[in-house]
């Protein structure tokens, strides 16, 4: 039996999973672009339209709210499902911030009762496009500020990066 595990191991050693793991790595792929630009990763495109402040403070939190404008154009042949806590992350000052900890319900919420809009969530049919927005939670006094739109969801490294500072934000208006 013991013979029997350890040539297992030897198997599970030589390139199971150091080969898995270099996959991966090569299949990660960055598409980066500034604030009102678009920029294609595969047959998706995404375009950031509006960075707003709308001079909210989250009160557990004390971070700032920031709603983002963003479109996607779906140019592949079949429906892609797109929604906030699936497909985007953020990164403030460097540090990245998955979903859950950045797209909270408190900020969605914000978002419902200053515009009436849901958050985006949306099946794009296939060569079609589809507009929405995003509340984030940030650092109040962030410099800089990445938006990640993440189009397979299993590979969480390959995205598209859309940069913006603070002066790129302007004043949301109801």
């Amino acid at each position: 039996m013991l013979g029997l595990l350890a040539l297992m191991a030897v198997g599970c050693d030589q390139g199971g999973s150091n080969q898995s793991v270099k996959e991966t790595e090569e299949t990660y792929q960055e598409v980066n672009t500034f604030y009102g630009e678009s920029a294609s990763f595969g047959d998706m495109t995404v375009t950031v339209t509006k960075v707003e402040n709308p001079k909210i403070t989250m009160p557990n939190t004390n971070k700032m709210a920031v709603f983002f404008e963003v479109t996607i154009d779906n140019e592949t042949k079949e429906t892609v499902t797109t929604n906030y806590l699936n497909n985007f992350a953020v990164t403030v000052d460097g540090t990245y911030y998955e979903p859950a900890q950045c797209f909270t319900i408190p900020v969605m919420k914000e978002l419902y009762d200053f515009y009436g809009n849901e958050a985006f969530t949306d099946e794009i049919p296939a060569g079609e496009t589809s507009s929405g927005y995003l509340a984030a939670e940030v650092d109040p006094d962030f410099e800089t500020l990445q938006l990640h739109y993440i189009p397979k969801t299993t590979d969480r490294g390959s995205r598209i990066t859309v940069s913006l500072t603070r002066n790129d934000m302007t004043e949301a208006k109801k």
